[in-house]
């Protein structure tokens, strides 16, 4: 529930529950006016800079109504609410061309530093405490960690072998996912949930938006501003790392990956003909 001091501080009457992941998504209300109430358990600095720079070139992004307030529980804050619904309708290609549209905004920002705890994907991979934590997971659940090693194996071959990959970099949003793109009216008018913005390459936001096999996004993509042979190359070894982002964070024994190792078994057709490899069980050409 949302805290009484908080609720005092801002005037606020919290409603409903709206979502219960790390991060905490209350509805509110004040003064008759909709807010939303949020709770990080980190710290969200970065995540309001990145919103508010793409906010000024026009993108419906949320805005903080009062300053966060830090306590023992983690990070509060309050956003005016957005209007809309999320957009579960659009199609694939439709977003994945918005994405692109997106990524020319966030260069524009010049935000170029890296946000705080957060690593490329090749650091991520090549991290000893990453391989220790698979290994002593791989002897709790065999099969999982099994496959959770090959994935980390095969990010980190590739890496190796290409140490630096020509591929543009800039700020990323990290969850560009219809559920988290709010249209009323058939226009945009709420870009949410900025928990996994950092400044990594491009094409690590197509981990959480194409997740693996929604190919359309990539040629929705592509449309707008054409990927290079490089980047088509880097799409896989990416994803890979960004399955086994946070795990490090969670108890060995009851860590439940069954998200992750779900999506290791998606295959891509469009990049298996781009690349010759659609996935890490690679089924060749198609």
């Amino acid at each position: 529930m949302v805290d009484a001091e908080v609720c005092r501080a801002w005037g606020i009457t919290p409603g409903n529950l709206l979502s219960a992941r790390a991060t905490r998504t209350w509805a509110a209300e004040r003064n008759g006016e909709p807010y939303i109430v949020q709770r990080f358990p980190f710290a969200i600095d970065y995540q309001l800079k990145v919103a508010a720079a793409l906010r000024e070139r026009g993108w419906p992004t949320p805005q903080p109504a009062r300053e966060p307030l830090t306590g023992e529980n983690g990070v509060w804050a309050l956003f005016h609410r957005l209007p809309g619904e999320p957009a579960h309708t659009l199609d694939h290609r439709a977003r994945g061309r918005l994405l692109a549209e997106l990524h020319s905004d966030a260069l524009a920002t010049g935000i170029t530093d890296q946000r705080e705890g957060w690593t490329g994907p090749a650091q991520r991979v090549a991290d000893p405490e990453l391989e220790s934590w698979l290994r002593r997971y791989e002897k709790c659940s065999p099969q999982a960690g099994t496959l959770l090693l090959r994935c980390r194996d095969a990010a980190l071959e590739w890496f190796t072998a290409h140490p630096s990959p020509e591929a543009p970099s800039g700020v990323i949003h990290g969850d560009f996912t219809p559920w988290n793109l709010l249209y009323s009216g058939g226009q945009l008018t709420g870009v949410l949930d900025f928990e996994g913005t950092h400044h990594t390459f491009q094409v690590a936001d197509f981990a959480l938006s194409w997740r693996g096999h929604q190919d359309d996004v990539l040629r929705g993509y592509d449309e707008v501003r054409p990927l290079t042979d490089a980047e088509w190359n880097l799409i896989l070894p990416v994803y890979w790392s960004w399955l086994l982002l946070g795990l490090t964070a969670l108890p060995v024994e009851k860590a439940d990956l069954r998200w992750q190792v779900d999506h290791l078994h998606r295959h891509s057709p469009l990049l298996a003909g781009k690349t010759g490899r659609g996935g890490l069980f690679n089924h060749g050409r198609r």
